[in-house]
């Protein structure tokens, strides 16, 4: 897929909503304070039980222990939660992210901590970095929100030294969130597929639902994942999340799924999770 033309257009209008509504968890104290990082990073942690144990954050997948000393990229930086465990765990962290705001806040959170990163602006689709600069580039979420995310995918590749691994959050097609929730809940039930397409339904009810949707978010199903990582020779795909989705199946009104052993929860939310967990690495020496 071309960046030019009408997907720069597309690009554009991705940025510009990013940068007026960025994610902040839901988080309600001032945006930028230091109880508004703290309570980003409780989010995350109440929200992805199956990433970590405890502090840092994602410990279950990411290799910290080995980063310390190495080049790592966290495309997407956000609010700067990802960027500062790698930087806790002594990693040479670089962040990017297609928003002012987003690096803004980044900046913020490393200045109240008296930590160091390189943070800019950056396109994950023109990764402002030169070929086999990183051992490890990280990405939560905005994969799906580009235009041109298989040049993104190529771009991470380019960006990684040989051997060096990446790993990535994007949504799984074969969610409850998406089949259940999105495709047939709004889609079918409420008729929304008879005006607009799925693409557009999609749009409206992921992030930024409750303000009418954002710009462009895609889902992918895990064999359609592993083939948009193809380029890299070792790729692994999973699925997560977090039992309590459960709750409100098969309708808030009707919330069934509460009367699940915690066990049967837990299987069923990884096994129709939001969130697919890519593991890639580029061949060569190991880190």
């Amino acid at each position: 897929m071309s960046i030019h033309g009408t997907n720069d257009e597309l690009k554009s209008k991705v940025m510009h909503w990013w940068n007026n509504y960025p994610f902040t968890y839901f988080v309600k104290e001032e945006i930028g304070s230091w109880a508004f990082f703290r309570n980003v990073d409780r989010k995350i942690f109440k929200w992805c039980p199956w990433a970590h144990d405890g502090y840092p954050l994602f410990s279950k997948f990411v290799p910290y222990k080995e980063l310390a000393g190495k080049k790592v990229l966290d495309i997407g930086c956000g609010t700067g939660w990802s960027t500062e465990q790698f930087a806790r765990m002594g990693a040479k962290v670089s962040a990017i992210d297609l928003t002012e705001k987003a690096i803004e806040l980044t900046k913020k959170r490393f200045a109240l901590y008296h930590l160091d990163a390189d943070i800019r602006v950056g396109d994950a689709e023109r990764i402002p970095y030169p070929d086999e600069t990183f051992d490890y580039v990280f990405v939560w979420g905005v994969l799906m929100h580009t235009p041109n995310t298989e040049g993104a995918v190529r771009e991470i590749f380019r960006g990684l030294k040989p051997g060096g691994r990446a790993a990535a959050m994007m949504y799984n097609k074969n969610s409850l969130h998406w089949r259940w929730f999105i495709w047939f809940g709004k889609g079918i039930v409420r008729g929304q597929l008879l005006t607009h397409s799925a693409q557009e339904v999609t749009n409206r009810y992921t992030d930024g639902a409750e303000i009418g949707g954002n710009m462009l978010t895609k889902f992918y199903t895990p064999a359609e994942l592993r083939r948009l990582w193809s380029v890299f020779p070792k790729v692994s795909v999973a699925t997560y999340d977090n039992p309590d989705i459960l709750d409100v199946f098969p309708h808030r009104l009707l919330p069934l799924g509460r009367l699940l052993p915690r066990g049967l929860k837990q299987w069923l939310a990884n096994r129709f999770g939001l969130s697919a967990w890519i593991g890639a690495e580029k061949l060569g020496k190991l880190l």
